[in-house]
C-alpha cells in the first residue's frame, strides 16, 4: 500500500470512529478538522457551517490556522468560493491568482498557498464546507477530491447528529431543573433557531374558551408582528391542531396564514406548524418560520417534533405540580380551620 493511500485509510478509520463515538458537537468538529491535518499532512483545515438567514458561513471548528485569520472578517457565502456551496468541489491552487478566494491578502499572510473547499451535505441539503489549506501550491486528483467530499459527507451525519444532541441535552437539563413554564418554553426556541439556524421560533398555546393560539414564547419575532392582532385557531393552519405537521412554503400564496402580509414584512418567506402533544390532546404549536422558502428533511421534522413534545411535557409537568401545589394549600388551611375551630370550642 503506498504511502497516500495508507495516510487515507488512516483518515477513513478515524472519521468512522468520530462518528461512532461522541455525540458532543464542539468535540465531532475540533476532532474532525485535527485528523484531516494530521491524516494528509496538511497546513490545516476548517470547517464552516452556513448560516442559512444571514447567507455567511461561521467557522465552527479549524485545526492549523491562528486567530488573526479566522477573525479576520466575514466570510460571504456569495464571494467566498461560492460553487462549494452549489454541491461541487473547488480547488484554489493559487491564493493570489483567484477571484474566488475572498481574502487573498490574510491568506498569505497565513501562509496558505492552496485551498480545497468541499460541501458538506446531509441528505441532500448542503449545511456548509469543509477546507483543506496547504502551505504550498498543490493539486489534487479527482480521486482524491472524490474521496474528501465523501468523506466530508459521512462526517456530516456526525455533525448533523451532535449539533442536535447538544440542543435536546440543554432543553432537558431546563426542563430537570426548573418548573417554571416560560423558562423551559424560552429554551425551547432558542435551541430551535440556534440548532436550525433559522429566523425564528415561536410556542402558540390553544386558549379553548376563545379559540384562539396565545403566544408562549419566541424567538427572533419582532414585538411588532407579535403583536399584529390575535391568532384565530380557525384560520392559523388550523390542521396543526388535529396533530398533522403542517409546512407553508410560501405564505404570500397559501389561504393558511392568517396574516401573510404581515409575515412578509416580518421577512418570512416559510413556516412549519407542529403540535405540541399533551396525552393524546392538542394543547397547542411550535412553529418555525425562515426566512427564504425551505423545506424541512426528515431529520428536521423529527427533531422540531421532539422539542415540541418535550414542550408538552415540560406544560403537563408545570401543571400537575400547581394543582399538587394547591391542593397541599388548601390541606393547610382546612387543617388550619379545625384546629381554630378545637380552640373555640
Amino acid at each position: 500500500m503506498q504511502i497516500k493511500e495508507i495516510q487515507y485509510f488512516k483518515l477513513f478509520r478515524d472519521v468512522c470512529k468520530i462518528i461512532n463515538s461522541s455525540l458532543n458537537f464542539t468535540e465531532v468538529l475540533n476532532s474532525i478538522t485535527e485528523n484531516y491535518v494530521k491524516a494528509l499532512n496538511v497546513k490545516a483545515c476548517a470547517i464552516f457551517l452556513l448560516s442559512r438567514e444571514w447567507n455567511v458561513l461561521k467557522v465552527r471548528a479549524s485545526y492549523g490556522l491562528s486567530e488573526a485569520y479566522l477573525n479576520k472578517g466575514v466570510v460571504d457565502a456569495e464571494k467566498s468560493m461560492v460553487e462549494s456551496l452549489e454541491g461541487k468541489p473547488v480547488l484554489v491552487y493559487d491564493v493570489m491568482k483567484d477571484p474566488r478566494v475572498q481574502y487573498p491578502k490574510e491568506a498569505k499572510k497565513e501562509g496558505i498557498s492552496s485551498i480545497l473547499s468541499v460541501p458538506i451535505t446531509v441528505m441532500g441539503k448542503i449545511i456548509g464546507v469543509l477546507r483543506i489549506y496547504n502551505s504550498k501550491p498543490h493539486k489534487y486528483s479527482d480521486d482524491e477530491i472524490e474521496f474528501i467530499s465523501s468523506l466530508a459527507d459521512m462526517g456530516a451525519i456526525a455533525i448533523e447528529n451532535a449539533r442536535h444532541f447538544k440542543e435536546f441535552r440543554n432543553v432537558c437539563g431546563v426542563i430537570s431543573s426548573s418548573l417554571d413554564v416560560k423558562e423551559v418554553l424560552n429554551a425551547i426556541v432558542k435551541s430551535a433557531v440556534s440548532s436550525l439556524t433559522v429566523k425564528a421560533c415561536a410556542i402558540f398555546l390553544l386558549n379553548r374558551l376563545e379559540n384562539r393560539l396565545e403566544i408562549g414564547a419566541s424567538y427572533g419575532l419582532s414585538d411588532a408582528y407579535l403583536n399584529k392582532g390575535p391568532v384565530d385557531a380557525e384560520k392559523s393552519i388550523k390542521a396543526s391542531l388535529s396533530g398533522k405537521t403542517v409546512l407553508v412554503y410560501d405564505v404570500t400564496k397559501d389561504s393558511r396564514v392568517q396574516y401573510p402580509k404581515q409575515a412578509q414584512g416580518e421577512g418570512i418567506a416559510s413556516i412549519l406548524s407542529v403540535p405540541i402533544p399533551v396525552k393524546g390532546n392538542v394543547i397547542g404549536v411550535l412553529r418555525i418560520y425562515t426566512s427564504k422558502p425551505y423545506k424541512f428533511f426528515e431529520n428536521e421534522m423529527e427533531f422540531i417534533s421532539g422539542l415540541a413534545e418535550m414542550g408538552g411535557i415540560a406544560i403537563d409537568n408545570a401543571r400537575m405540580y400547581d394543582h399538587l401545589k394547591a391542593d397541599h394549600e388548601s390541606l393547610i388551611n382546612e387543617t388550619h380551620r379545625w384546629f381554630e375551630f378545637g380552640r373555640i370550642s
